[in-house]
């Protein structure tokens, strides 16, 4: 059985090492007729050099993974089925579609699909049994994060993509809570709904502890709205204000956007004297899992000020380095702290005098932990029940 994992346009370092760890945990399970099963992970394509990079991050020396070209293209339904007379999916009413293109065989010659989903991608033309993996919703309870207004094109992309999720297979998640927002948000049928194993970054990369350079706090965040950079620089300046001289290093693949050189965008949301504040942090921009990783090597504690991730990425990079973790409360990062055994302050809301004291209570009782490792030899590692909806027998 060949399954494709085809990654969305925004294919960011959380979804390439999920698709990397999702591949090596498919690879452990068989299909249900005994045969094995081997992937192609389809990685948007970009600048050669760039592009190559992100294939090796995603290889192992695992002969049965193999990592495709994929360009995301538009075409309107009348030209989808027109290419591939097959196609059963309902798509009235919606204007385009999108098609994986590898320039070869289209991901067609896979038996099934597994969609990273992408809200904001729209309708997927499904040309294989379908299963759509859910990192969060995040849009349900950020929505300033993704659009600025309701008439902006993501609602209605958006719409087009949850109708053919709920003529998926299935889609999954490895949250609960992420679960019942698949089913209350998006109105796919809790039959469809598979809770899927937990999904973890490799230790692999992680350099030895480092006790050059060490970072205080690790403050991982990107530029955007959903991880509200304005109430952030707010709570370190209180701690600047405080004494409190900790070194803050912000970390994400678009860190420069607190630079105060680089970042005038970023920072023109934040009031004048937090935007001060942003001169005492140091930014590290990150590309990929490695060179996030060495930087994580020197964190004695991570911070993230997302306000929805269903996946809680800073709660497993906090258990992979096993540091405490500092971050907003929530289901899904309340749960996850407590099955990897993360010490977490967390504050109840993302108010900048709530975030400076969870800091500096987690700065005053940090002290080193064994690293977890995050062990890849356990029970968490059966899809089956995935595998099981995307199966069909030959000839059928």
């Amino acid at each position: 059985m060949k399954i494709a994992i085809l990654l969305p346009e925004r294919a960011d370092i959380g979804w390439r090492w999920r698709a990397k760890e999702l591949a090596r945990s498919l690879r452990q399970n068989r299909a249900p007729d005994g045969g094995e099963i081997t992937i192609a992970i389809g990685l948007p394509r970009e600048a050669e050099a760039d592009w190559r990079k992100k294939e090796a991050e995603l290889l192992t020396d695992d002969g049965g993974v193999v990592v495709r070209h994929l360009g995301w293209e538009r075409v309107e339904p009348a030209m989808a089925a027109r290419m591939f007379p097959d196609l059963k999916a309902s798509l009235d009413d919606i204007p385009d579609v999108a098609l994986p293109r590898d320039w070869g065989w289209n991901f067609v010659d896979c038996d099934a699909w597994i969609i990273c989903a992408d809200a904001a991608q729209g309708a997927v033309v499904p040309l294989k049994p379908v299963a759509y993996y859910v990192r969060d919703l995040s849009q349900r309870y950020v929505p300033t994060a993704f659009a600025s207004g309701l008439d902006h094109i993501f609602w209605r992309r958006q719409d087009h993509a949850f109708r053919l999720w709920r003529q998926a297979e299935c889609a999954f998640s490895t949250q609960i809570g992420t679960c019942d927002d698949i089913s209350g948000y998006a109105g796919v049928r809790r039959d469809r709904i598979v809770l899927a194993p937990q999904l973890k970054p490799a230790s692999e990369n992680l350099v030895g502890r480092s006790v050059d350079a060490p970072i205080d706090v690790l403050w991982l965040a990107e530029p955007y709205a959903g991880h509200d950079p304005a109430v952030a620089l707010e709570a370190v300046r209180i701690l600047r204000a405080e004494g409190e001289d900790a070194q803050i290093t912000v970390c994400g693949e678009q860190a420069y956007g607190f630079d105060p050189e680089d970042g005038q965008l970023t920072l023109s949301a934040a009031p004048a004297r937090a935007r001060r504040a942003a001169g005492s942090v140091v930014c590290e921009t990150v590309s990929g899992e490695r060179e996030l990783a060495r930087v994580l090597s020197r964190a004695k504690l991570v911070w993230s000020s997302a306000l929805a991730d269903g996946e809680a990425e800073g709660v497993l990079r906090a258990s992979q380095r096993g540091v405490p973790f500092v971050g907003l409360r929530y289901p899904q990062a309340e749960r996850l702290a407590q099955e990897l055994g993360v010490k977490a302050f967390l504050y109840d809301r993302s108010e900048a005098g709530l975030i400076a004291d969870a800091l500096r209570l987690a700065l005053s009782s940090a002290a080193p932990v064994a690293i977890s490792g995050l062990s890849l030899d356990d029970d968490t590692r059966d899809w089956g029940s995935v595998v099981e909806r995307l199966w069909r027998p030959a000839g059928a």
